[in-house]
């Protein structure tokens, strides 16, 4: 997988080859994404998290209940995994021999400027969900991406969030972020594919899916089912 976009750590702290910090991860909040999840899954499922990073998630939706196998090609993530079967390697190779019911496709992944990669992580989704089963995937919603601004802050838990850089060009989102909690503070900057609804249909059309409905009034979770 080819990097998506830099990070730093001013406690020296390991960096993802995604550009995520290891530390900024590991420690920060779950927020609503794990309750949304479970709502849209049968209770006590087994799930498949493609991307779990350092389990900000995965802890979460175990303590609801799911038993959780968590994919991720970076080691120094997946080593902050706990209570979930862990699976190192790159998303768009995985081939694991069972299916889920529930395949989840977090962290804006979808929206990867890589060419064929959003495509081949649909692909992996659909290679691992059952037949009845759904798959729930994270985009950026055209929405934010077009309301950012450098500047903006808000807190997370104990995290200051600052955007440093956002901007919107020819359906390209670049954007920056510092995030700090006491005297340690994390940047990560990346660029993501904005993705319309009829864009987010079509690519799972083209992976043998359909999309089912939206799991959210910000349109940034997608519930998506097998074609028949």
């Amino acid at each position: 997988m080819s990097p998506l976009g830099t990070g730093t750590s001013s406690d020296g702290g390991p960096v993802a080859p995604d550009g995520s910090p290891v530390g900024l991860y590991r420690s920060f909040p779950p927020g609503g994404e794990p309750a949304l999840i479970h709502g849209a899954v049968p209770p006590g499922c087994a799930v498949l998290e493609l991307g779990c990073g350092a389990g900000r998630i995965t802890h979460a939706l175990v303590d609801l209940g799911h038993p959780v196998v968590a994919v991720d090609q970076s080691a120094d993530m997946l080593a902050c995994v706990r209570g979930a079967t862990r699976v190192h390697a790159d998303i768009e190779e995985l081939d694991l021999p069972r299916e889920f019911p529930a395949v989840v496709l977090a962290g804006f992944l979808v929206n990867t400027i890589v060419p064929g990669q959003r495509e081949a992580f649909l692909a992996t989704c659909r290679r691992h969900v059952a037949d009845d089963g759904v798959v729930l995937v994270q985009r950026t919603s055209p929405h934010w991406a077009a309301s950012l601004r450098p500047g903006r802050e808000h807190r997370s838990g104990e995290f200051l969030i600052t955007v440093t850089e956002a901007r919107l060009e020819d359906g390209f989102l670049h954007a920056a972020q510092a995030c700090r909690r006491g005297e340690t503070t994390w940047t990560h900057a990346w660029t993501d594919l904005v993705h319309s609804d009829e864009d987010m249909e079509k690519l799972a059309t083209s992976a043998g899916l359909f999309l089912d409905r939206w799991l959210d009034e910000e349109r940034e979770w997608a519930l998506l089912r097998p074609t028949d």
